[in-house]
């Protein structure tokens, strides 16, 4: 008897058996199809999120692009060849300005230079343009003849004046003599 429990006979006719097989297939199949449908719309559930999220990002994307595009110099070469003539002639004065003497140190140079009975009570400076050199005129009020022609000749000795002009009607006086010696600077 045991051994008939351990037997297990099939009692069906072998078309019925084959036809429980295809069902039992049919059910495999249609559950893994139901399955797979399941597992691909809730996938499709999940990524809805991601492509609302990566849609707005294209968007702002693209809107920056769009500022970035708008924030740049046209693209005409007329535009960009007179832009690239105002920075040339920028880079010209700036240059100018690097290798030009300070007036403050010039004065300071000036002051420097004994002065004996002499009252100095104003500046001038004038750059160079064109073809003009760069003037620096010396003003005051000299106490004699002779201490007003010291100090023009001092003037005249020092190394970066290569001329100190001082109009002759400036010795009619004795003393107390208002005067303005124009200086040339060297090169």
């Amino acid at each position: 008897m045991t051994r008939m429990l351990d037997d297990r006979t099939n009692l069906l006719p072998q078309r019925r058996r084959a036809a429980l097989r295809r069902d039992y297939a049919l059910r495999l199949g249609v559950v893994a199809a139901l399955l797979a449908s399941m597992l691909a719309l809730s996938a499709a559930a999940l990524l809805i999120p991601a492509y609302a999220f990566l849609s707005r990002s294209e968007a702002a994307e693209q809107a920056r692009l769009a500022s970035l595009e708008a924030a740049l110099p046209p693209k005409d070469e007329a535009v960009v060849s007179i832009r690239l003539a105002a920075l040339s002639s920028n880079i010209k004065t700036l240059t100018a300005l690097a290798s030009a003497r300070s007036p403050s140190t010039l004065i300071r140079s000036l002051l420097a230079i004994p002065h004996e009975d002499i009252m100095l009570s104003g500046f001038t400076y004038a750059s160079a343009s064109g073809k003009q050199s760069e003037t620096f005129t010396v003003s005051g009020q000299a106490g004699t003849r002779d201490a007003l022609r010291t100090y023009q000749l001092a003037l005249q000795n020092v190394p970066f004046i290569s001329s100190a002009d001082l109009p002759v009607s400036a010795y009619a006086k004795d003393t107390n003599i208002p005067f303005d010696i124009v200086m040339t600077l060297a090169p």
